[in-house]
């Protein structure tokens, strides 16, 4: 919290600054300002709105800012440093000469790419000062925030909730001492904010609706100076690109609604007015509360995860002229929870009198792991509704879940959860133990390994060919590690034809690699990710989870090689990266170099954390990437593994940064030599999560693959031999 206030302190000074600057230059569009320690702010005006570009003096950070078209701009900043501060903004000033609640519509339309790093904080929010005349002895500092990383301002008294272009905002005061607009050193001063519930990178804000709302709460509004939209970063990196801003101040309002018709607008000749499938992106659905939104590419879902409230997860709002208050219609969206879990589909409106209402659309039992349906056939949305929006949510606070086919069709459709929601009764259920997961892998896989297990035939025959084989292996996988269970897939018409990806066949002396390499196009660049060091607790769990869903979410996977004591209460990172679909692999029981031990310490270090691993997840062999990269001649010859070291080392381990992480990798995507590499990450580092979700955005779009190293192996046609060393697969 101090360094939170600081960095308010910061800013109010950096306001300070701005105020007793000489008449502000002007600039064309396209120009662009660099900050540095020594060089830290440029201010003026440019296509109608100022701007301000700012920098702590702080050695080793840097930022620019790059003028567009009218208030438009593009901002990056690296303040990874202790104190580093940064701020851009674009907006209008005013004369001072009239109460901010009297404005009648200032209105700001935006529209930003916007990123940061999850060292430190940012946001992107409305900044400006209040003052009681030009001259006056009352100041106070105000923001509304659209969206933050990591950090955002809370109440430390009362607080209050209001509605304000259809979206919740809470407001509330804060004192704070520092220096304030008038100079003079430092005050106490209050600071106003309105915190957007469902954080947004785009829209339309009323700025004069805020200033009203907080006069009508009795926050101290006195008379305005400034309209700009901020990016702030503090000891962290980032960018925004603004590609649109613009502001009215005056002129004629918004228009009211009209009267609605008692009629819907003509039906859609497919019956639906919404059929979202996720294939393309998010379409018109957006994250609610502090839930975050993402589209897996490999399966069509859109995935909520980072929810800290029962009513955070995924929303889409609903327009009046297409979806009539007073009618019915048909509402469905397929859920699934990572835990069991109460799900509601649930409607949020404004009644005639204005008043704030939610209404439960529908609501079920889910059960984990499993797609279950929310559906009303004939839900009549209330009449005199306004400022509607649908959205899906669980009783539980933190539980992920993912939703798929949200639908709206005209009343009495019948929405079925057909295809590849459909019933099928118990099937992957193994081990009937009521859940489709991992352990039933394991229970199949021993099942056909020819070990004794009581297995259920009829759950176990996926494809319902009457045969228990390697197809029904492959599916369950599929099942398990997506959660949308996969289409039914015939078998072969000849047993001669070869499977496209069967259980490995069990080669004295080579690794067997079970990996499913079967999607990977080896036509296509691909890279291995690997960490080492796991599994962790404590504060650095949080850093194995973002990295596991960054990959994840990307469609990929990665190794992970795990040391052996470490093991013990961590069990369930292995099981999760498991389940993901992620290789486990053996990092050695102590953590010891391998080159200091005789031949039966070598056996044992390995030995001994290849029996754990094995027990948690049921697997027969392992990679082993040995502490240190440390390989001899007598380490090759007593390992009984496949040893794999690295192509590219990350340097993490070494204090590199999240931009030298990120500097190395993509340099390596764009000059080719990233191709085929098996990369040396650890999965302990908050600069190396934060690098693999950025990576794990780009080199997709780079065309590369992130696969795991025995999908790449498997996937180039390579058997990985007991004691060679690997770095990569040429």
């Amino acid at each position: 919290m101090r360094r939170n206030h600081t960095l308010l302190g910061i800013l109010t000074a950096v306001a300070v600054c701005s105020t007793m600057l000489p008449v502000a230059s002007f600039a064309a569009a396209g120009q662009k300002f660099t900050v540095t320690n020594g060089d830290n702010q440029h201010t003026g005006n440019s296509e109608g709105y100022s701007y301000e570009i700012w920098l702590d003096n702080n050695p080793g950070a840097s930022g620019s800012m790059t003028l567009g078209k009218g208030g438009a701009f593009d901002t990056e900043w690296s303040a990874e440093v202790s104190n580093g501060n940064f701020l851009a903004r674009r907006g209008m000033t005013f004369d001072i000469s009239k109460k901010a609640s009297e404005y009648d519509n200032i209105t700001l339309d935006y529209a930003a790419e916007y990123s940061a790093s999850q060292k430190g904080n940012s946001r992107l929010c409305v900044y400006g000062w209040f003052r009681n005349g030009a001259n006056g002895d009352k100041v106070a500092e105000y923001y509304i925030i659209e969206d933050w990383v990591n950090w955002c301002p809370k109440p430390e008294g009362a607080s209050k909730t209001v509605t304000i272009d259809g979206a919740e905002y809470e407001i509330f005061t804060i004192d704070h001492y520092g220096p304030t607009i008038k100079g003079g050193g430092n005050e106490t001063f209050p600071q106003l904010f309105s915190i957007r519930k469902s954080k947004r990178t785009s829209g339309t804000i009323t700025v004069s609706d805020h200033f009203k709302a907080w006069d009508a709460a009795g926050l101290p509004i006195y008379n305005l100076t400034e309209v700009a939209l901020n990016v702030e970063g503090w000891e962290s990196s980032g960018r925004a690109n603004v590609s649109k801003l613009e502001m009215e101040v005056g002129g004629t309002p918004k228009p009211t609604e009209a009267p609605k018709p008692t009629e819907p607008p003509t039906e859609p000749a497919s019956g639906y007015y919404m059929n979202e499938d996720f294939e393309s992106g998010k379409g018109d659905w957006s994250a609610r509360g502090d839930g975050n939104v993402v589209v897996t590419p490999s399966n069509g879902v859109l995935n909520v995860t980072g929810r800290s409230d029962n009513w955070h997860g995924a929303c889409t709002t609903l327009s009046t002229n297409t979806y009539i208050p007073g009618n019915a219609y048909s509402f469905s969206v397929m859920v699934n929870p990572a835990a069991a879990d109460t799900a509601k589909l649930t409607l949020q409106y404004k009644d005639a009198s204005g008043k704030e209402n939610y209404d439960t659309v529908a609501e079920q039992t889910a059960a984990a792991g499993a797609w279950t349906q929310l559906a009303n056939t004939s839900y009549t949305i209330p009449a005199g509704a306004s400022d509607m929006v649908l959205y899906v949510e669980l009783d539980g606070k933190t539980t992920n879940f993912s939703i798929d086919n949200a639908a709206i069709a005209t009343k009495g459709t019948v929405i079925a959860a057909s295809g590849e929601f459909a019933a099928k009764s118990s099937k992957g259920d193994v081990n009937s133990d009521g859940e489709v997961n991992i352990m039933d892998i394991i229970a199949l896989q021993k099942h056909m390994l020819g070990v004794r297990t009581d297995i259920n035939g009829d759950n176990a025959d996926m494809n319902d060919d009457n045969a228990i084989d390697v197809f029904d292996l492959n599916l369950l996988k599929y099942a398990v590690v997506h959660p949308t269970t996969a289409p039914v897939q015939a078998k072969p018409e000849t047993e001669t034809q070869a499977p496209t990806q069967a259980v490995a066949e069990r080669k004295a002396g080579y690794y067997y690699n079970t990996q499913d390499a079967s999607k990977i196009d080896t036509s296509k660049p691909m890279v291995a990710f690997a960490f080492d060091d796991g599994p962790i607790s404590g504060a650095d769990a949080n850093n194995v989870k973002r990295i596991q869903d960054a990959v994840s979410n990307a469609g990929g996977h990665a190794t992970f090689f795990y040391w052996g004591e470490r093991i013990a209460g961590n069990e369930q990172e292995i099981k999760r990266a498991q389940s993901l679909g992620f290789e486990i692999a053996n990092h050695t029981w102590t953590h010891t170099d391998l080159r200091t031990l005789d031949a039966n310490g070598i056996k044992n270090e390995i030995g001994k954390c290849a029996d754990k691993l094995k027990e948690i997840t049921g697997q027969e062999d392992f990679l082993v990437r040995p502490p240190f990269l440390g390989v001899d001649e007598k380490v090759q010859q007593n390992c009984g593994a496949a040893l794999v070291n690295c192509g590219i080392d990350s340097g993490d381990w070494d204090k590199a940064t999240t931009q030298d992480i990120i500097n190395k990798f993509m340099g390596a995507a764009q000059n080719g030599t990233l191709n085929g590499q098996v990369l040396l990450m650890h999965e302990n580092y908050d600069t190396t999560a934060t690098a693999v979700e950025y990576l794990c955005q780009e080199l997709p779009k780079m065309g590369y693959q992130i696969v795991s190293v025995g999908e790449m192996f498997k996937a180039k046609g390579i058997d990985m031999k007991y004691g060679n060393v690997y770095n990569n697969a040429p």
